[in-house]
């Protein structure tokens, strides 16, 4: 994975000792009241991590949730030689029945691409029997990493982070405006209010977005193309509106559409006083960072008009191929509910959807100084409640081509915003109409 700036949780060590300490080795914080102990076959459940032996190899994932991993089955040894394009590798292994690793974490960006196909572990069935974790998993995410016809599961999610609006509480305040999170987060929520505002910073030489199509994005229920049945889900209200929110911006000059390094320098100078990304967006304003030259002048709250859609999706998956699955299940459910792994995750604020692991003491006492002490990852939690399923499906790669060409024209010439989208569901319908009939056959619809 890329080097990125982490959150220094000023007490981790300790923090952790104290959630281990509670807890089995191998299961989560609070798990004695959890099926979670139940899972595997009744062989593995009786065994200690010492006595696993052997080794996977993982694409992908995270080297420093490896070396926990090792430390803690000190028989088992971890290869994780992620080669470049490993996800459109790993479809093709898939196909052809060979050359595929023990383990692959896969973002909603590729998962997509497998959640309709054979040679991938059902984690339901037996050995796993991964269907006694679901109660300590949020819904959308278990349900995300379901197949295509819901009814096996191929991965185990550990994250999923939410979008949310980074703005200079400073700049907010010196022209009248609330500072607070809290405050912000519920004038933005009101599309009137929140351009009401923008008008007025905008006359004093601010920005509030980098592109047109972010303020689609962050005005949008989610970032899905097609329901559950596989039907065009954009041709809504909720998507028009967030069309005619783009269509505003642009008229008040709202946009600064730049190389990203300018954008950068208006970040940092103070011209774009909002920055939308996931909450793991955070190591970019961290000293070191390319937006960290205002320490302690940033704050964190929810977007604008009233959305809260996911931003990042990831799934960790076995396929048949593995040579090794026993271990390969332990390690994914290491990777996806223990202590250890979650504060890998949180120093780079990536939120688990594993449900026990709010508990950790991190959570509630930890404030992060770049963004004035607010606590974070206790934001991202009560985000995380409100994001609404979404549904990546193999038809997504057409639907997101016609979608951005579509939705680029309709802004620029101005175009009535529900006709654009009955225009773009009636294109995406047709292209993907023969691949649509192949999957529903595929799956029995």
């Amino acid at each position: 994975m890329p080097k990125r700036h982490s959150l220094i949780l000023m007490t981790a060590a300790g923090l952790l000792a104290s959630a281990i300490s509670g807890c089995s080795a191998n299961n989560a914080p609070n798990a004695g009241n959890s099926d979670s102990a139940k899972t595997g076959a009744a062989t593995a459940a009786a065994k200690k991590p010492e006595d696993f032996k052997g080794e996977i190899t993982v694409w992908r994932g995270y080297k420093e949730v490896d070396e926990l991993f090792m430390k803690k089955y000190p028989n088992v040894k971890i290869n994780n030689t992620t080669p470049p394009d490993a996800e459109d590798k790993f479809v093709t292994a898939l196909a052809a029945g060979t050359g595929a690793p023990d383990v692959v974490h896969l973002h909603e960006a590729h998962y997509w691409k497998v959640k309709a196909t054979d040679g991938l572990e059902n984690l339901l069935d037996a050995p796993y029997n991964a269907g006694l974790l679901q109660k300590d998993f949020l819904k959308a995410a278990w349900d995300m990493s379901l197949s295509l016809d819901g009814k096996r599961l191929y991965g185990l999610p550990f994250q999923l982070t939410p979008y949310v609006m980074f703005y200079r509480a400073d700049i907010f305040e010196e022209n009248g405006f609330p500072s607070d999170p809290a405050e912000v987060g519920k004038l933005v929520a009101d599309p009137d209010k929140f351009f009401d505002m923008a008008q007025k910073l905008r006359s004093r030489g601010h920005y509030f977005f980098r592109k047109t199509t972010e303020v689609t994005d962050i005005s949008s229920p989610n970032l899905g193309y097609f329901d559950k049945e596989m039907n065009f889900s954009r041709n809504t209200e909720a998507f028009a509106k967030a069309i005619d929110y783009a269509k505003r911006a642009a008229q008040l000059d709202l946009i600064y559409e730049k190389p990203k390094e300018e954008t950068d320098r208006a970040v940092n100078n103070g011209g774009l006083v909002t920055y939308f990304g996931g909450t793991s967006r955070i190591s970019s304003f961290l000293p070191g960072g390319t937006l960290s030259q205002n320490q302690g002048k940033w704050r964190v709250t929810t977007l604008p008009f009233g959305q809260v859609p996911g931003l990042v999706y990831g799934t960790f998956i076995i396929p048949s191929q593995s040579k090794n699955k026993e271990i390969a299940w332990e390690y994914i459910k290491f990777a996806a509910m223990s202590p250890e792994a979650q504060q890998v995750y949180m120093n780079y604020a990536e939120i688990s959807p594993y449900l026990p692991n709010r508990n950790l003491p991190a959570v509630k006492d930890y404030g992060e100084p770049a963004i004035g002490g607010q606590k974070l990852l206790q934001l991202a939690f009560q985000i995380q409640d409100r994001i609404p399923y979404q549904s990546n499906i193999p038809l997504d790669a057409k639907a997101k081509e016609i979608w951005s060409k579509k939705l680029a024209e309709a802004l620029t010439k101005n175009q009535d915003s529900r006709a654009v989208l009955k225009d773009i569901m009636d294109e995406t319908e047709k292209a993907v109409a023969p691949d649509k009939e192949k999957l529903k056959r595929a799956i029995g619809k």
